[in-house]
């Protein structure tokens, strides 16, 4: 019996340990303010030089997996490639958890309607030879490219249990997809490192490295940061804490300037109200949860500062549910918000996991959950927003 206490101790102190950040030094670094996706910058924040994508409204939207023999379809993110095109992952499979669910690749030309066919381009099976571990499950995935036309992937492995029990691994591509590298564990915890996992668009910093918004699940719901670095060894990844306490987690982060950003904050708490924290000094240092006058039914969002200044926030508009969709609209830096428009909107239905990009032509581009059925990838430019702006709010 005292061997057994000991024991159920040893891995409950393990577990709350591994929710602590490893002591590494993390480097000061700038922001890359005004970095948009290439070229002039990366990872979906935009350039204030961005060119205009039009003055006339444009809207489209369209299924990237339309007719998918896949009954679920869950958490898109999307980027740009070096030729303008657009590429998009997600997991997919029989359920949510299932063992058949693999990561799923598409790629659209600009200016067209369609997708790509979509390929798996990563099964449990590849992840665990990858990893030299059993793996049962994949999802997760986050895509991002940077200045060198290199695509990451950021993605969770789950060995046992559920979601509690995930890792982060990163792969890449340099041929823009076709071809990906072993995957390789993140270690970020001395324990079990384990409980990790990523969401939402990683913001570049002033020395090429990234800084990427994760979230803890083990013992508690909190956000963290992954601050990716290239080094003559590889890729070199330390995580940090964003305050929010226990009940706000999944950050989305939005870079406001060279040294201060936003980070937006799901709730799993009694206040359901998205809260927001701030860091004036790159990701170093963060302030006190506020909540801002928009509801949260413990759902993903995302958030994204526009060419023009504006902040744009995707969210499901209720305290209680993801039967909606919403855009909302800041103009005072995410102090207050107006909506704009409703995306998606149906009794019983699911709307969620929004991802947000504004590509180099200006073009405002949204990928979410579409009934857990597919992945919906909606179009459009500032002109519809300003037409949509202008109307009474909701």
């Amino acid at each position: 019996m005292k061997h057994a206490g000991l024991r159920w101790f040893l891995i409950a102190a393990a577990i709350v340990l591994n929710g602590l950040p490893l002591l590494w030094p993390v480097p000061r670094s700038a922001f890359g303010e005004g970095r948009g996706e290439r070229g002039g910058g990366r990872a979906g924040e935009a350039s204030a030089s961005m060119p205009p994508s039009g003055s006339v409204p444009s809207f489209s939207e369209e299924l990237i997996n339309p007719g998918s023999p896949l009954h679920m379809s869950h958490v898109a993110s999307i980027c740009e490639l070096s030729d303008g095109r657009l590429a998009a992952v997600w997991y997919a499979g029989s359920r949510e958890g299932a063992r058949d669910v693999a990561i799923c690749f598409a790629t659209q030309e600009r200016g067209q309607s369609f997708w790509t066919t979509p390929r798996a381009i990563l099964t449990p099976e590849q992840a665990g030879r990858d990893l030299g571990r059993a793996v049962r499950k994949v999802g997760n995935p986050l895509i991002f490219s940077d200045a060198a036309g290199k695509l990451w992937m950021l993605y969770v492995t789950i060995n046992v249990g559920g979601w509690s029990g995930s890792s982060l691994n990163l792969t890449t591509s340099t041929d823009e997809g076709v071809s990906w590298t072993p995957g390789r564990r993140l270690t970020l915890s001395p324990f079990f490192n384990v409980s990790e996992l990523v969401r939402n668009r990683p913001a570049p910093l002033s020395d090429g490295n990234w800084l990427v918004p994760i979230y803890h699940e083990c013992l508690g719901k909190f956000p963290e940061l992954l601050w990716l670095r290239d080094t003559a060894d590889g890729v070199s990844a330390t995580k940090t804490r964003i305050t929010g306490g226990r009940s706000g987690f999944q950050p989305a982060m939005t870079v406001l300037s060279t040294n201060a950003a936003l980070a937006f904050l799901r709730d799993c708490g009694p206040r359901k109200r998205i809260a927001v924290t701030r860091t004036d000094d790159a990701g170093q240092t963060w302030s006190s949860p506020e909540a801002v006058n928009l509801p949260n039914p413990d759902s993903g969002l995302t958030a994204l500062r526009l060419a023009d200044g504006r902040l744009l926030l995707t969210f499901n508009d209720s305290a209680a549910g993801r039967e909606n969709l919403r855009l909302a609209v800041s103009e005072d830096q995410g102090r207050r918000w107006r909506r704009a428009a409703t995306l998606a909107e149906e009794s019983g239905a699911e709307f969620s996991y929004p991802y947000l990009l504004q590509t180099r032509d200006g073009m405002i581009h949204l990928v979410y959950t579409w009934k857990r059925e597919g992945i919906k990838h909606v179009a459009f430019n500032a002109a519809w927003l300003n037409t949509r702006q202008a109307q009474p709010s909701r």
